[in-house]
């Protein structure tokens, strides 16, 4: 009997999504969303931040329940709905997720062990170490890591702590070679984020190797070179719709940017410094830290300094130090012609020197405040009258900063934490803008955020060095230096090496010049 192009499709299914939906409150986060994901390919689900992309791997994952009416297929088999982790595990569906989920004070071995198959016979039985040790070793071997399973994950290198995390989550596989991959589906969620450019390689050939043994990958991704490397099949959602499921072979970057977007994105045109005027705002001389060696930087008036450099060249270093975060070893520096030693951010505030740290999560938003106290959180002076908090004046300036930095939804009692990421970003930059200073420091500005909403922030950065703040920019993503910086200044080991400007400015020349110096002590930056 002949086949039909259906049954072909359906027998080649990893994974078929069905009439999904998720509603929270009165909100639809999903909206009767369906799509397949084929055995043996790489899947990329796209969309902006807020688009519904972690709702849905959440349901996948068990975390969440799907509204009524929703199935979901794996392989030939009708999971039971809903899920919760351990089925979803034992459907064979694997999740890496964006912070990896490793305890940096436990071994690889022993964040492996979160199971019982290393213990011995009996329910209180002690952990059998050189079978759990002989069994990690195995896993990581397969996707070529070669590190002890006694090190610390405390001593990993992002790139190593992404792959661990991989090896992890197909620990249980028995088999080896193409077997070991073809049964299950992994989902990795935005596994490069955090990654400096150059390491993301050993991410992506992985995953075309795991591809090339019969594996089955979603991948999310903000990043839209990498899916157009890796990915066979483009599945985008946005406001919680299904808006595209299309092969992406004959697509180029600027095509899926425009699909996930759904409109051209408008650049904010502005003269470079040099054709500007402005004087020294912010200077350093012979700044050295633990892994600074030395440097001296001038920063002018309504300029944007780009800090740029292979990982473990002491971008964050630089800008922990000049937000007054970190003391410096030695050296000096100076604000506006005056002596500026800050002893600590909020000394650094006071004398107009504000900072958008790397960790948003950890160090930039209070998730459990509302948008309103996040953006006026350190300034509460500027809204009190007669010694009291002036609770009208602070919405009132809330309100103007979220307009100003176009915050999605523009609700100020809502908690920041429910926020997408892009929009979280946001709120950080509008706080550390609001204080009015004369510099403003960039640590990662775009970092886990969507194509519109890391469009967005690079034009109020723009909009902002055109009033004269002066701007210093550090990033792993060269991309965003272009178009974007007056200057980009290479770190490498700590230390000034090159300096790119005008034509200069692009992603390969960048590349080039980090790569001709070449730091390659593997730690973090």
């Amino acid at each position: 009997m002949a086949t039909s192009d259906t049954d072909v499709r359906v027998a080649t299914n990893a994974l078929r999504i069905e009439n999904l939906s998720k509603t929270f409150a009165s909100q639809k986060a999903l909206d009767s969303v369906s799509f397949s994901v084929q055995r043996g390919k790489i899947t990329a689900l796209l969309g902006m931040n807020g688009s519904g992309k972690s709702t849905l791997i959440k349901v996948l994952a068990g975390v969440y329940q799907p509204d009524d009416g929703a199935s979901l297929t794996i392989g030939d088999t009708e999971a039971p709905l809903p899920m919760t982790p351990r089925t979803a595990h034992e459907a064979g569906l694997r999740f890496l997720h964006q912070d990896v989920g490793l305890v940096d004070s436990l071994t690889i071995a022993d964040n492996f062990a979160f199971v019982d198959r290393f213990r011995s016979p009996g329910l209180l039985g002690p952990i059998n170490q050189r079978r759990q040790h002989e069994h990690v070793a195995a896993t990581l071997a397969k996707f070529g890591v070669s590190v002890h399973p006694g090190t610390l994950v405390a001593q990993l290198n992002p790139t190593l702590r992404t792959m661990v995390g991989l090896a992890r989550a197909f620990q249980d596989e028995e088999e080896s070679g193409v077997a070991a991959f073809a049964k299950n589906v992994v989902v990795l969620d935005e596994p490069t984020a955090s990654l400096p450019v150059e390491e993301v390689d050993t991410i992506l050939t992985s995953l075309e190797e795991l591809k090339a043994n019969g594996g089955t990958v979603i991948y999310v991704s903000h990043r839209t070179e990498e899916v157009k490397r890796i990915a066979d099949q483009l599945v985008i959602l946005r406001d919680g719709k299904l808006v595209a499921d299309e092969p992406i072979a004959d697509m180029t970057v600027d095509d899926i940017v425009s699909r996930v977007v759904g409109k051209r994105l408008e650049k904010t045109r502005l003269p470079r410094q040099s054709e500007r005027e402005g004087g020294v705002v912010l200077s350093a001389r012979g700044i050295s830290g633990p892994r600074l060696r030395e440097v001296d930087l001038d920063v002018r008036s309504g300029e944007i300094v780009g800090i740029a450099g292979l990982v473990g060249c002491g971008r964050s270093e630089l800008v922990r130090i000049l937000a007054g975060a970190q003391k410096p070893l030695v050296g000096e520096m100076q604000l506006d012609g005056k002596p500026y030693r800050p002893d600590s951010p909020a000394t650094a505030i006071s004398r107009g020197v504000a900072c958008v740290p790397q960790e948003r999560r950890r160090e930039g938003a209070v998730l459990s405040m509302t948008v309103r106290e996040n953006i006026t959180l350190g300034r509460l002076k500027a809204f009190a009258k007669n010694g009291m908090l002036d609770g009208r004046k602070e919405r009132e300036g809330a309100l103007r900063l979220i307009e100003q930095f176009a915050v999605k939804p523009p609700a100020p009692s809502q908690l920041i934490g429910l926020l997408s990421g892009g929009n979280q970003q946001k709120v950080v930059v509008a706080r550390a803008a609001g204080y009015g200073g004369t510099a403003l420091l960039l640590d990662e500005p775009s970092q886990g955020v969507d194509a519109l909403a890391k469009q967005e922030i690079a034009n109020i950065v723009r909009s902002l060095a055109a009033d004269g703040l002066a701007v210093v920019l550090a990033s792993t993503d060269f991309e965003e230096f272009v178009g974007l910086c007056d200057r980009v200044l290479i770190l490498d080991r700590g230390r000034l090496v090159a300096e790119a400007t005008g034509l200069d400015i692009s992603e390969e020349h960048l590349a080039l010049l980090c790569a001709q110096h070449g730091s390659t002590n593997g730690a973090a930056a």
